[in-house]
């Protein structure tokens, strides 16, 4: 609020001084003047009532919020009141909607899957049909921007949408009416065995359901399939609630009292968080992958287990986001999401990177893990044995390529097998009728000939540098459009050089792993 006084009084005196009106030297009696939050409501105030023009008095007030938020830590953010939504869907697991996951194939607007057992799958949305219309509105259309569009979708819940949709292999339109419902979004993508002994486990996100879906996986492999040991896939995970973290961290490392994480701040005392020893189901080795988006809750988990030598960290170094946000409810309904102190791993490293203003960092410093064994400092967590992706999934044109994949897997499972899913545990049949390398690739080429616009050279040449990869993107894409998205992590995994790598280490203890490094 400070800031937001010196802005405005700033804004209000430039406003107010004219190229020829008099300058005069500052008062010495207010040279060291004190601001307070009272200024900004007097200062609106006077805008709104005696400047010679108009003032939106909202605009400058989110104008100056903007600046301050600039000024400060990355991870400190404003929240207005029409941002709460999407706030609420990231950190709660849930939203209202109909329950399909879309995707834009250029303008128009395309259903890759409804969810299973939400309002969109009851009322007969498939896999390949095109959103044609939402109530009065064509798609496309110039009218609404493509969010705008996501939004419209969506609503509150118990209302209704009505949907003009047009299957992908066929001229015939139809108008639907979906009551929109609220869908619970898992943060555990996927739990499966991968192997006789072996649990893989993805985690997305962390909300405030993340602990109890982890323990509903790893209850049903541990006593059901026989599982020992466990890979947890934290890339791609930009953290979210740390008292999920902490307690899957207390079903890791089973002895009460370990140190797991601690906090310190300016304004707030180290708080310590410690292993509470009541481990339900056991889990013998594990190893923990992480990427470059991997961040916060994910690398306390992966910081943890390399302090104490409990698993093996495999990827890329981790994002760097160390530090604690607390979240302050706002008159006019919006929220400030504010750091107030910084994580450390066990060993006393920091994990947030450096930023500008940020000098905290101590790089110089050698940090040890409990056998002695010397880990980095410097911001994020570096993996005992670095891995890298074949992919970088966040490329435009892989991106471009994801859309022409999905679209090519629908339409080859509305043609062979009529959208009908499949069960999971059928994936090695249907990864083995698949057809050939040479026939996906004839396929997608023509599809990039067809959707590619002036980006067909190009797409054409990643394709050709990348070829392998996408024909295993390919073949995880079409077994999941057969069985769920889960399929997918069953059919890439096979090829994933950084799951591949956790496979080859998680039969060996950690010293006897690292020894092989």
């Amino acid at each position: 609020m400070f800031s937001v006084v010196t802005l405005l009084g700033m804004l209000a005196g430039a406003k107010f001084v004219q190229s020829d009106a008099p300058i005069r030297k500052a008062d010495t009696a207010l040279t060291h003047v004190k601001y307070s939050g009272r200024q900004v409501e007097e200062i609106i105030r006077f805008l709104e009532t005696k400047y010679v023009g108009e003032v939106n008095s909202d605009e400058l007030v989110a104008k100056a919020i903007k600046v301050i938020m600039e000024g400060l830590d990355p991870h400190t953010h404003y929240f207005p009141p029409d941002k709460m939504e999407e706030l609420e869907e990231r950190t709660q697991g849930h939203y209202v909607g109909i329950g399909i996951e879309v995707t834009f194939i250029g303008d128009s607007l395309v259903v890759l899957f409804p969810k299973k057992n939400s309002p969109a799958a009851k009322a007969g949305i498939h896999p390949g049909d095109f959103i044609v219309g939402v109530d009065d509105q064509a798609i496309p259309g110039d009218s609404l921007s493509k969010d705008l569009i996501l939004k419209s979708i969506k609503g509150n819940r118990g209302t209704r949408v009505r949907l003009k949709l047009r299957p992908m292999l066929a001229d015939t339109l139809r108008e639907i009416v979906v009551t929109r419902e609220e869908i619970k979004v898992p943060s555990v993508i996927t739990g499966y065995m991968i192997d006789t002994s072996v649990a893989y486990i993805k985690i997305n996100r962390f909300t405030n359901t993340t602990y109890r879906e982890f323990m509903d996986h790893w209850e049903r492999m541990a006593t059901k399939e026989m599982a020992k040991h466990l890979v947890l896939d934290l890339r791609d995970n930009p953290g979210g609630y740390l008292k999920e973290s902490i307690n899957i961290l207390s079903q890791i490392i089973g002895e009460e009292g370990k140190l797991l994480v601690y906090t310190e701040g300016k304004s707030h005392q180290r708080t310590e968080y410690k292993s509470t020893g009541k481990v339900f189901f056991t889990v013998d080795r594990v190893i923990v992958l992480i990427n470059q988006h991997s961040a916060s809750a994910s690398e306390i988990i992966a910081g943890c287990l390399q302090d104490h030598d409990r698993g093996l960290i495999i990827g890329t170094r981790s994002y760097g986001k160390g530090l604690v946000q607390e979240q302050y409810e706002l008159s006019n309904g919006g929220v400030l999401r504010m750091t107030v102190s910084k994580y450390f791993t066990p060993s006393g490293r920091l994990i947030q990177k450096p930023y500008n203003g940020f000098d905290g960092m101590d790089t110089l410093a050698i940090y040890k893990t409990i056998s002695g064994r010397p880990v980095h400092a410097g911001g994020g967590i570096i993996p005992d044995i670095i891995v890298e992706e074949k992919i970088n999934w966040h490329l435009p044109l892989q991106k471009r390529w994801m859309d022409l994949i999905s679209e090519y897997a629908i339409r080859y499972n509305l043609t062979h097998h009529q959208g009908k899913l499949a069960a999971l545990d059928e994936v090695a049949a249907i990864r083995s009728q698949l057809p050939s390398g040479e026939k996906m690739v004839d396929a997608l080429v023509t599809l990039a000939h067809h959707r590619g616009g002036d980006q067909v050279a190009e797409m054409l040449q990643y394709l050709n540098d990348k070829k392998q990869d996408i024909l295993h993107i390919t073949e995880a894409t079409l077994i999941a459009y057969r069985t769920g998205e889960e399929g997918w992590y069953r059919g890439y995994n096979i090829f994933d050089p950084v799951v591949q790598k956790a496979m080859d280490m998680i039969r060996l203890d950690v010293r006897m792993a690292l020894e092989q490094i």
